[in-house]
């Protein structure tokens, strides 16, 4: 009698927790079908902003293209010499971008680390341009996240893409 007691007490814990399992299941999907947040938490609000960007950085992209690309360069010191061009446009860009206006608190925010993340790759190839200077025909290191899942250029690439600003990734000009 008491061994059937046990039983039926068993069964009623197995049932009650699938049910609580199942109803929980049921609830998560009906809260991230119809009460989530939806898109993309990198997407900036402000698309004025954002059209402004791109309008820059499709300016900063015609100067580029006047340019020849430095891994078209004879020898690392023209290739320095090229690169070095490029970053002094590339400067200026991030210059007028630091400067535009607008953006909501979170945007700005967003902003902020994009931008953060294009003073970090200037630095970068700033560095690059030593390293060939100095030691010669060198390839080039980009600083990683502090993660160490990736690099800050494509965070950056990935932030650009994500706010439809094609014309703000980085030149790939060597």
């Amino acid at each position: 009698m008491i061994d059937e007691q046990n039983q039926d007490w068993s069964r009623s814990i197995v049932r009650f927790g699938l049910i609580a399992l199942v109803a929980s299941l049921i609830i998560f999907w009906l809260w991230a079908f119809f009460l989530a947040p939806s898109g993309n938490p990198d997407r900036i609000e402000d698309r004025a902003w954002a059209n402004s960007a791109e309008n820059l950085c499709a300016e900063f992209r015609e100067k580029l293209s006047d340019l020849p690309l430095a891994s078209t360069a004879e020898s690392p010191e023209s290739r320095a010499s090229m690169i070095e061009e490029v970053n002094v446009l590339l400067d200026s860009l991030v210059s007028s971008l630091q400067s535009l206006d607008g953006g909501t608190e979170s945007d700005r925010f967003l902003i902020e680390s994009w931008l953060s993340d294009w003073q970090i790759y200037l630095q970068d190839r700033d560095t690059y341009v030593e390293k060939l200077r100095v030691e010669g025909d060198v390839a080039p290191l980009l600083t990683s996240l502090p993660s160490g899942s990736g690099s800050h250029l494509a965070r950056q690439n990935g932030f650009a893409r994500v706010n439809d600003l094609d014309s703000c990734l980085d030149p790939g000009d060597f």
